[in-house]
């Protein structure tokens, strides 16, 4: 993880991991002691059990090979779900394996086709690839796609947990990624118009410890969870 010269980071092409992002996530989260798919799961169950409402339209804005899109589709049966990202070959898995959801490549012409048209947008550890002079940005175009009084959830790692640093710091796709703490994504959401409504800690306990998960309700104030989110609403 770099963090001298930022904007001078070699940017990682997506394109190169996409046919072996989850052999490699399975080896970078052997120490939690799970599948990697619960840690999608988790992230899409805090939206469920927060958002308070259930959206018509939901954007995953960064998706990868789609691995959240699982748990997005079977917890919103009612929603329309889409996904974009930058990285056309990830899409391409995605898309096969998620045939329901209507899946796009993320450009300007996107970003202006679907102004103002979804309820929830949902991002999931990818602002810490972005270099910190484009994330506003990205912040703003969020915020262009976003209706009036819809939701926005960014989930990212949290700097501070020695465990959550050396997996960035050994991880192949991670080689460009600029870490942000929860006050850097609250100013950022906070700079495109949005207000914060919602700021979290998660992920405390690895899978040895699972039995002590229903504690983490208690401790989302508590700086030490390997990764955190904050929610922020559209209000104009």
């Amino acid at each position: 993880m770099k963090e001298n010269n930022p904007d001078k980071t070699e940017k990682v092409d997506f394109d190169n991991f996409a046919g072996k992002y989850e052999n490699i996530l399975d080896k970078q989260l052997d120490f939690f002691g799970e599948e990697n798919s619960y840690f999608a799961e988790y992230k899409v169950k805090i939206i469920k059990d927060t958002l308070g409402s259930d959206p018509s339209d939901i954007l995953e804005f960064g998706c990868g090979i789609g691995r959240n899109l699982k748990y997005v589709t079977e917890m919103f049966p009612g929603s329309k779900i889409n996904a974009c990202d930058i990285s056309a070959k990830s899409l391409s898995i995605a898309s096969k394996e998620n045939p329901s959801v209507n899946i796009f490549l993320l450009n300007e012409n996107e970003i202006s086709k679907y102004s103002e048209t979804f309820d929830l947008i949902f991002i999931s550890c990818v602002f810490h690839h972005i270099k910190p002079s484009e994330r506003k940005d990205s912040a703003r175009s969020i915020y262009k796609m976003l209706k009036k009084n819809g939701a926005v959830y960014i989930f990212e790692h949290n700097p501070y947990n020695p465990v959550t640093r050396h997996i960035v710091n050994t991880c192949p796709w991670d080689t460009d990624a600029i870490l942000l703490n929860m006050k850097e994504s609250v100013k950022l959401l906070e700079s495109s118009g949005l207000e914060i409504s919602e700021k979290n800690y998660s992920l405390f306990f690895p899978a040895s410890l699972k039995f002590l998960r229903p504690v983490e309700n208690y401790l989302g104030k508590v700086p030490l969870g390997g990764q955190y989110y904050v929610k922020a609403v559209r209000k104009i």
